[in-house]
């Protein structure tokens, strides 16, 4: 049986496709990288699902959009989505949880109106990230392990690390006030794939918090 080929359509800067690149990096898999340039995307829009990327294609045949579908397909495929229907339903809990704080954070980057994207960046510091970083705490102190799930690394682990180097690079400093979340960041980090993979990404400098 042959292997499964994968190509990852995406543009050319960092954001949605970063958890499905650090999956597959994680786990060693091949895959073709194909970046579509701003002024290609209109010839490739008509061929994409919803007119949307990132895309996944499988064995030249199959096509899936949205970011989270398509990693949480690789992390089924694979074993990263724990080890129950429980250990699952947690680590999607944690994904979107995160995929609904970057959805604020895009909020804010969007905004236009220098008062509004001030008010939204303080929502966003003092209410949203800290009541987030506060549940993974008190499941890592439960778990009483590496792992955010379970016993075994889920895809919810390189969620959360991914979300926190976004974090880091936009300067904030909230990991002091949670310990457990530093620790498992760092323990993830240290990951020679990972810690590769993120060493190879262009720096998200060009993204300033308000």
């Amino acid at each position: 049986m042959s292997e499964t080929r994968f190509k990852l359509m995406y543009s050319e800067d960092r954001g949605k496709a970063d958890l499905i690149k650090l999956i597959l990096a994680y786990l060693n898999q091949s895959y073709e990288d194909f970046k579509i340039k701003p002024s290609e995307w209109n010839y490739y829009k008509s061929f994409m699902p919803f007119e949307q990327l990132p895309v996944m294609i499988i064995d030249d045949k199959i096509r899936i959009a949205q970011a989270t579908t398509i990693a949480r397909f690789l992390a089924k495929k694979f074993n990263l989505h724990g080890t129950s229907d429980i250990e699952s339903a947690l680590c999607d809990m944690v994904v979107e949880q995160i995929r609904e704080c970057g959805d604020f954070a895009s909020q804010i980057i969007q905004e236009v109106d220098s008062n509004k994207k001030r008010l939204l960046n303080q929502k966003y510091l003092s209410e949203i990230l800290p009541k987030t970083l506060s549940e993974f705490e008190k499941m890592l102190n439960l778990n009483g392990n590496n792992c955010i799930v379970g016993s075994q690394l889920t895809w919810a682990d390189l969620a959360l690390a991914n979300s926190l180097t976004w974090l880091d690079e936009f300067s904030f400093q909230l990991l002091r006030d949670y310990p457990l979340v530093k620790k498992h960041n760092q323990y993830i980090l240290s990951m020679p794939r990972v810690n590769e993979w993120f060493r190879s990404q262009k720096p998200l400098s060009v993204y300033k918090k308000a």
